[in-house]
């Protein structure tokens, strides 16, 4: 029985283009973006990546030229969920309002009314608690990633210095493994998820912000926080991006409504690592709106935290 949330055994990314053909691409996206008139505010999406009819939600805020670039956050959704579930429960486009934000939530491989719709997350991924093999999502999610970009960009010219991404659950455990292997995006902030062991990440210095509840009975907190018992085995994430990016062993706390997020100090300026745990909070996003099983409204909003950290740490 697989356990829900969790993904291994799923392909690894697609390759990057290399620099010159990069270059390339984003030289005539500056020259096209923004062409294709009358998208704004909420819509819904869909488009074919590696041969995969893939769905997704796009937000953009009203009242912006769409020549004009703006950051791009990507949303991710638990394995049960779906790209409106987080589009609901977050409160992120009440946000793209007041900061500017492009907005995309995708839907996990199956599409929004599927029972599961798993995401691409890399092999031997911290467990759940409930253990067993976890769902396989045969599909290419980082061909899915850029053929978003794209569609996006045809509406809205996008800032690709700062593309980020978060994720809720299994969607967490995608922002890990995204942030393990694409240096496109600039930062990212796992929620309720875990990772695997990075002797295989292909990127550089990755500023992240994790959160995840003590309380969590599904993902739990030991695969996030180096101050959880655990009996996985795993590296605790922070633990993992602490190191990979070259920071010290020394943290500083700082007080959230419900919780605590930890900092780690002598970070680089480009690798900047935080976690923030909740007492109390089970498997849900902090801060959360609406009647959901998945949103914990009386905590610090994990939405605001992490944009925050972005704009402060990986700008």
């Amino acid at each position: 029985m697989c356990p829900l949330l969790l993904a291994c055994d799923s392909p690894m990314s697609a390759q990057m283009p290399d620099a010159a053909t990069r270059d390339t691409m984003t030289a005539h996206d500056a020259q096209t973006c923004g062409l294709r008139t009358n998208q704004r505010g909420k819509t819904s999406r869909t488009i074919t990546a590696a041969g995969l009819e893939r769905t997704y939600i796009v937000y953009l805020p009203e009242g912006h030229d769409p020549a004009k670039p703006l950051p791009l956050v990507f949303v991710h959704h638990g394995y049960t969920m779906s790209g409106q579930a987080m589009f609901d429960i977050t409160g992120y486009p009440a946000l793209a309002d007041a900061e500017g934000i492009a907005l995309a939530f995708p839907d996990g491989q199956g599409g929004p009314n599927a029972f599961s719709a798993p995401w691409n997350v890399g092999a031997d991924v911290c467990p759940s608690a409930g253990g067993g093999t976890p769902p396989n999502a045969p599909g290419d999610d980082f061909a899915m990633l850029d053929a978003i970009k794209a569609d996006i960009a045809l509406d809205q010219c996008i800032d690709g210095d700062h593309v980020f991404m978060t994720g809720f659950s299994m969607g967490g455990y995608f922002s890990h493994h995204t942030g393990c292997m694409r240096d496109d995006i600039r930062a990212i902030a796992p929620h309720s998820g875990g990772t695997h062991a990075f002797d295989t990440c292909t990127t550089g210095n990755k500023p992240v912000i994790i959160f995840h509840g003590k309380s969590d009975g599904l993902v739990p907190n030991g695969c996030s926080d180096p101050t959880a018992s655990s009996s996985s085995g795993a590296t605790p994430s922070a633990t993992l991006w602490a190191e990979k990016n070259g920071c010290g062993t020394t943290t500083h706390d700082v007080a959230v409504d419900g919780g605590t997020c930890r900092y780690y100090d002598g970070c680089p300026a480009d690798g900047q690592v935080a976690i923030c745990t909740f007492p109390g909070m089970g498997h849900c996003w902090a801060g959360g709106e609406g009647p959901s099983i998945y949103s914990c409204s009386t905590y610090a909003s994990a939405t605001a935290l992490e944009w925050q950290f972005f704009k402060d740490h990986a700008w």
